[in-house]
C-alpha cells in the first residue's frame, strides 16, 4: 500500500452500514411501493449515501457491515447486545435491497466473521493514519467518537454534523480517546453494557475529566471522595463494590484497532455507480428522484428524421411502415383540451428506419392520406396519451382504430403515484436516453415516436413482473377508449338558465355584502384575510384563542370561521358570501363561457392517469365537485340537460366498497343487512346513532360506514362529523361493537400485511 505525503494523502469515507440500515428505519415513517414492498430503511440507506457521494464526492470509500457469529465481546460478557429486538419484520426484506443498492452503486463492501463494524472500522482507520492518509467515520454512532484524532474524523450525515476533537471534547468533556472510560462507567442500554450503578453520562464525564481513566480512578477511590461530587460518598461505595463490572464496561465500550485485516486503498477506489444494475434496481424499489440523481441520461441519442410534405409522400412512406405491424404516433397540441385542440406537430415511425415527420399534420389532405395506416385494424398503434389523439383526429373525421399499447397508461398501471408518465421521463429512466429540453415540437415528436418503440418491450415485461398486463389490456386500454368518446360527446347544458341563476346570485351577494358592512361597523374589503383579521381581532375583539396562527397572521380559513360563528354573526356571514360567490365564479358564469360553439356542449377532459387510487378526474373544466347539498349547487346541477328526446341516467355501484367488506369480513350483521336489502346507512344509524334524528343519524352513519373502511381514525371522524373527538371515538368504538366481525377483519388484515 503506498503512503500519501503527511497532510497531502487523500481521504477514506469508511460507512457504518450496520449502523446506518437501523437508523434509516427508524428515522422515515413507513414506505411501500405500489406493491406492498416495504422501503423506508432502504430509502433512507440509499438517500444518505447519495448525499454522502453527492456532497464529499470520495475517491476512496468503504461500507462496513457487521458480520454474523459470536465476536470477543459476546465470549467476554454473554449478555452483550442481549437488549436488542429481533429485525422487525419491516426490515428483514428491505435488507437484502440495501446490499444491491450498495452492490449497484459499486461501493466496496467490507464484513470481517466474528469482527464487529466498529472494530473494523477502527483498526482501517488506525492503518489509514499509519500511512498517512485522512480518515472520515461516516455513522451516528456516538461510541465512534473514540476513534477521532488529528488524522480522523467523524461525519454523521443524517444531522449534517463533523467531529473532530475539539466537537468530541464539547460532546463528552473529555478527549476522544477517553470516551471509553466514560461509556464504560455509564453504560449503554442498546448494547446492554452494564456500566456502574446509580452513574449517568454527566457525572461518568466529570469523575473522568477530574480523574483520569477507570483504572486510575479505580485505583485512587479516595480522590472520588474528595471530589466534591454531589453523592460522592455513595459513588465511591459503588465504584468499590462493582470494580470488576467498571472494567469489564470499559472493555466492552472500547474499539479495537488491531483487528485481522490488511488495510487496501486501492482496492477501495470507488469508480462510480453502476447505471445497468441500478436503474432496476432503483424502478423496482420505485425510487424515481434518487434514479434521476444517481443515474443520469446517457447521451442524447440521434434520430433519423424524414420529413414528409405532401399528402403523396405521406401515402408512399406508410405501406412499410404497416407492414410492420406496429406503427409509433407521437404528436403535439396547442392545448390541455383534446376537443378544443389543434395539432403542431405529428410524427410516425415504424420499428426501424427514419421517423417521419409530417410538415403540415392539420391539412384535410394529409390527415386524409394518414387515415388508411391510423384506421388500420391489423397495426398497433404506439404513444403516450392516445385519447387525446383519438379525439383530434376524430374532431377531423379521422378515426383511430386496432390494437393499441399507450405508455403512459402502462406506467401509470405500474406506479399510479407517479406524476409524470409522458414518453420524455419514461425514456430517461426506462432506457436511460438524455432528452433535450429546448427541442421544437416536431423534434419532440420525432423523438417521442422512436422512443415510444423501443418503450413498449420494456414496459410490457414490467407488467408482465408485476402481474398487471390484463388490467392493462382489459381495463385500462378499452377505457381509454370510451373516455375518448365521452369528452367527444359532451353534455348539453341550458345556458340561459344559468344566466338567470348568475343574476341572482348577484342580487345575493350585493344583500350579503350590506349585512357584512352592518355587522362589521364599516366597509372592508371582504375577499382580503389581512382586513378581516382587523375586523374580526381588533375591531370586534372576537377570542382569538386556539386560532392557529401562519406567516402573515392569524388564519381565517374556514375551520376558524366556522368556529367562530358561535360567538358572533359574522363568521357565518363570510362563509355564506364565500361559497355563493366560488359558486358563481367558478360554475355558474365559467361554465357557459366553455362551451363549444361548434357542438352547442361542455366538452370536459377525463383524466385516467392522475389519481393517485385509479379514480377518474374531469379538469377544463372540473365537473367532479359541482355542489350538490345546497339550494344553489342543485339549481346548478340542474343546468346540465339532456337533449329533447333523451335522458340523463345516473348510474352507481350500490354502496361497493361496504359489499365488499361484509364479503371479505363476513360479519353476520353486515351481511344480513344486505342480504335482506337493507339500507346499510340507516341500519348504522339505528344501532349507532340511535338517539338522533333519522335523517341527521343516517348522514353521520354514512360518514363512518365509509370512513372506517379507508382507515379514519377518531380525529378525522371529529372533523368530518363536526363533533368533539371523545364523541368521535364513541361513535367508532360502537360501531365495532355492533360489527365485531369488521374490527376482527381490519385486525387480522393488518397482522398479516406486517408478517
Amino acid at each position: 500500500m503506498a503512503k500519501a505525503e503527511p497532510g497531502a494523502g487523500p481521504r477514506l469515507y469508511l460507512i457504518d452500514g450496520s449502523g446506518y440500515v437501523y437508523r434509516a428505519f427508524h428515522a422515515l415513517p413507513r414506505l411501500s411501493t405500489s406493491r406492498g414492498l416495504p422501503t423506508n430503511a432502504a430509502l433512507g440507506f440509499a438517500n444518505m449515501l447519495a448525499k454522502l457521494l453527492r456532497e464529499e464526492q470520495p475517491r476512496y470509500t468503504a461500507v462496513v457491515f457487521d458480520a454474523p457469529g459470536e465476536t470477543f465481546r459476546d465470549n467476554l460478557y454473554a449478555e452483550y447486545k442481549q437488549n436488542r429486538p429481533t429485525v422487525p419484520d419491516e426490515l428483514r426484506p428491505q435488507i437484502g435491497y440495501i446490499r444491491r443498492i450498495v452492490d449497484a452503486l459499486r461501493l466496496p463492501v467490507i464484513e470481517v466473521p466474528g469482527v464487529e463494524a466498529d472494530d473494523v472500522i477502527g483498526t482501517l482507520a488506525a492503518q489509514a493514519a499509519a500511512a498517512g492518509f485522512e480518515t472520515v467515520i461516516v455513522t451516528g454512532d456516538k461510541d465512534m467518537m473514540q476513534l477521532v484524532d488529528g488524522r480522523t474524523t467523524l461525519l454523521d450525515t443524517m444531522r449534517d454534523r463533523r467531529f473532530g476533537p475539539a466537537e468530541v471534547r464539547a460532546r463528552f468533556g473529555v478527549d476522544p480517546a477517553l470516551v471509553p472510560d466514560v461509556m464504560g462507567l455509564m453504560g449503554d442500554p442498546i448494547d446492554n453494557i452494564p456500566g456502574i450503578e446509580g452513574i449517568g453520562e454527566k457525572t461518568a464525564s466529570v469523575l473522568v475529566a477530574r480523574l483520569g481513566p477507570v483504572e486510575r480512578i479505580l485505583e485512587h477511590l479516595d480522590d472520588v471522595e474528595a471530589s466534591g461530587l454531589r453523592g460522592a460518598k455513595k459513588i465511591r461505595a459503588t465504584l468499590a463494590r462493582q470494580a470488576e463490572t467498571a472494567r469489564l464496561s470499559k472493555t466492552l465500550a472500547t474499539i479495537r484497532c488491531d483487528v485481522p485485516i490488511t488495510l487496501d486503498v486501492e482496492a477501495l477506489r470507488w469508480e462510480g455507480p453502476d447505471p445497468a444494475r441500478l436503474r432496476p434496481l432503483f424502478l423496482e424499489l420505485e425510487f424515481h428522484s434518487l434514479l434521476r440523481e444517481l443515474v443520469p441520461a446517457g447521451e442524447v441519442p440521434e434520430v433519423e428524421r424524414r420529413a414528409v410534405s405532401t399528402p403523396a409522400e405521406v401515402a408512399a412512406a406508410l405501406p412499410a411502415l404497416r407492414r410492420a405491424g406496429t406503427l409509433a404516433l407521437a404528436w403535439g397540441l396547442d392545448s390541455g383540451r383534446a376537443t378544443a385542440a389543434h395539432l403542431t406537430a405529428f410524427a410516425v415511425a415504424g420499428p426501424t428506419g427514419p421517423v417521419n415527420v409530417v410538415a403540415a399534420p392539420e391539412a384535410p389532405a394529409v390527415l386524409a392520406a394518414l387515415a388508411a395506416a391510423l384506421g388500420d385494424l391489423a397495426v398497433t398503434k404506439i404513444g403516450a396519451d392516445l385519447k387525446a389523439l383519438r379525439v383530434v383526429l376524430a374532431r377531423r373525421g379521422v378515426a383511430l382504430a386496432g390494437p393499441a399499447f399507450d405508455v403512459g397508461l402502462a406506467s401509470y398501471c405500474l406506479n399510479p403515484s407517479r406524476l409524470d408518465h409522458g414518453i420524455p421521463a419514461l425514456a430517461e429512466e426506462l432506457l436511460g436516453e438524455a432528452w433535450p429540453r429546448d427541442a421544437d415540437p416536431a423534434e419532440t415528436a420525432c423523438r417521442a415516436a422512436r422512443a415510444a418503440h423501443r418503450l413498449k418491450p420494456a414496459l410490457e415485461e414490467l407488467l408482465r413482473a408485476h402481474e398487471m398486463e390484463r388490467l392493462f389490456r382489459d381495463l385500462e386500454m378499452p377505457l381509454a377508449a370510451v373516455l375518448a368518446e365521452m369528452e367527444l360527446a359532451g353534455v348539453a347544458l341550458d345556458v340561459p338558465a344559468l344566466g338567470k341563476l348568475s343574476v341572482e346570485m348577484g342580487a345575493e351577494l350585493e344583500r350579503l355584502v350590506q349585512e357584512i358592512y352592518a355587522l362589521a361597523g364599516g366597509e372592508f374589503s371582504i375577499h382580503s384575510p389581512a382586513q378581516l383579521r382587523v375586523v374580526l381581532f381588533e375591531k370586534l375583539k372576537i377570542s382569538s384563542r386556539g386560532v392557529r396562527r401562519g406567516k402573515t397572521g392569524l388564519s381565517t380559513d374556514v375551520d376558524v370561521l366556522t368556529r367562530l360563528a358561535r360567538d358572533h354573526p359574522l363568521p357565518a356571514k363570510i362563509l355564506e358570501y364565500r361559497m355563493l360567490s366560488k359558486l358563481k365564479s367558478t360554475y355558474v358564469d365559467a361554465l357557459p363561457a366553455l362551451v363549444d360553439p361548434t357542438t352547442g356542449r361542455l366538452h370536459t377532459s377525463f383524466n385516467q392517469t392522475v389519481t393517485a387510487t385509479g379514480r377518474l378526474s374531469s379538469s377544463e373544466p372540473n365537473l367532479q365537485n359541482i355542489p350538490v347539498r345546497t339550494d344553489e349547487g342543485r339549481r346548478i346541477r340542474a343546468a346540465f340537460v339532456a337533449p329533447p328526446g333523451h335522458r340523463l341516467i345516473s348510474a352507481d355501484y350500490s354502496q361497493i366498497e361496504l359489499r365488499v367488506l361484509a364479503h371479505l369480513s363476513g360479519d353476520p350483521v353486515l351481511v344480513e343487512a344486505f342480504t335482506r336489502g337493507e339500507d346499510i346507512h340507516a341500519r348504522t344509524a339505528a344501532d349507532v346513532f340511535g338517539t338522533l334524528p333519522p335523517a341527521e343519524g343516517r348522514r353521520l352513519a354514512k360518514v363512518i360506514n365509509y370512513g372506517i373502511v379507508y382507515g379514519m381514525g377518531a380525529a378525522r371522524a371529529a372533523r368530518e362529523l363536526g363533533v368533539p373527538l371523545a364523541e368521535a371515538q364513541a361513535y367508532i368504538d360502537g360501531y365495532f361493537a355492533r360489527y365485531a366481525g369488521v374490527r376482527a377483519f381490519i385486525d387480522s388484515t393488518v397482522t398479516a400485511a406486517r408478517a
